[in-house]
């Protein structure tokens, strides 16, 4: 995915697309299954051109592995924190001047002592779910290190894509940023009947804007800024992360795919606009077929000025590309920061 404006420091499209790993649960007990999910650090290379950054994960995986359950399997996942408690918070946080913040460092100001000296202290909340109170991932029901909280979720729903992320009080945003983000998906037999593209040609796309701190000498370490500006104070990061990976590209072949978005960022809001080789818009070779709540009755066009999502917001999309046979198509973002 290319932004509209930002640096230019690290080359666009380089490195390929990850696709997270699936969590299917296995084990059953009782009613209903069981799934052990660990929150654990990694060090994870956001670009081929970058040092490793310090994340927090789930299970290892940026972003976490893709849940997928049926519809009415009953599910109680374990989440284990085996975050350190012992060392320091992963990201940089700090309050920039105004108009700085789509550039990478710290812009002169010091790091926010406060959040460097955050604690791992996490709980998850399944966003999107019809979850009971007890497992909804209260704010104030988090966990330190070498703790676990269980959540039941009856998956009661029709087929929808939903995402699961830390949700504590007052550093939910420190803690989404550092990695604890992940997408689950509910089946059902509507769905199944509709025979929608799947396997690899079902793309999760799991879209995050990021900030980097800089060397002295202005290069890039691969740590996570956290950086608002003094009056705007929501974050817009001039990197754009799919799937935790900055700018990448996804070889397809010339036949439909199925892509499941999700707006995983802070606050940007994006508008994305598929162009061909041309700079040509392409919209009309995309339908959507879903939105948060899940399938729609019937697809819908996108409109031609683009696709718009908010933060946390998911679109289920058909992308034909048999007409596009041979083209280099780039999704580009086009909407502004704060949003216009």
């Amino acid at each position: 995915m290319e932004k509209s404006t930002g640096p230019t420091s690290l080359t666009k499209f380089k490195d390929g697309l990850r696709v997270p790993p699936t969590l299917r649960p296995q084990i059953k007990a009782d009613q209903h299954y069981i799934l052990r999910v660990h929150m654990r650090p990694a060090r994870v290379q956001l670009h081929s051109e970058l040092p490793p950054s310090e994340v927090w994960t789930y299970e290892g995986s940026l972003p976490g592995p893709t849940i997928e359950v049926s519809r009415g399997q009953r599910l109680q996942v374990e989440w284990i924190n085996t975050l350190p408690g012992d060392q320091p918070y992963p990201i940089t946080a700090v309050t920039a001047p105004d108009g700085s913040q789509n550039e990478p460092g710290r812009s002169g100001r010091p790091a926010n002592s406060t959040v460097a000296t955050l604690p791992p202290w996490t709980v998850v909340h399944l966003h999107g779910g019809r979850t009971i109170a007890n497992s909804d991932g209260w704010t104030e029901n988090g966990a330190l290190s070498g703790q676990i909280t269980t959540s039941d979720y009856t998956n009661d729903q029709q087929a929808t894509l939903l995402w699961y992320h830390d949700h504590a009080m007052g550093i939910t945003r420190f803690n989404v940023y550092t990695g604890l983000a992940g997408l689950y998906v509910i089946r059902d037999a509507e769905e199944a009947a509709l025979h929608l593209p799947g396997g690899p040609y079902e793309i999760p796309l799991l879209l995050q804007d990021r900030n980097l701190d800089t060397a002295p000498d202005g290069s890039l370490t691969g740590r996570l800024l956290h950086k608002i500006e003094d009056s705007t104070m929501e974050f817009f990061g001039p990197f754009t992360l799919v799937n935790g990976t900055i700018w990448p590209y996804l070889p397809v072949e010339a036949r439909q795919y199925r892509l499941r978005l999700l707006n995983g960022s802070n606050s940007r809001f994006y508008r994305l606009v598929l162009l061909d080789e041309q700079r040509k818009v392409a919209l009309d070779k995309i339908s959507q077929i879903g939105t948060d709540g899940g399938l729609l009755g019937r697809p819908v066009a996108v409109p031609q000025d683009g696709l718009i999502l908010a933060p946390a917001e998911r679109a289920d999309l058909i992308v034909d590309f048999r007409a596009l046979r041979g083209q280099r198509l780039t999704l580009v973002n086009t909407a502004g920061a704060p949003f216009d």
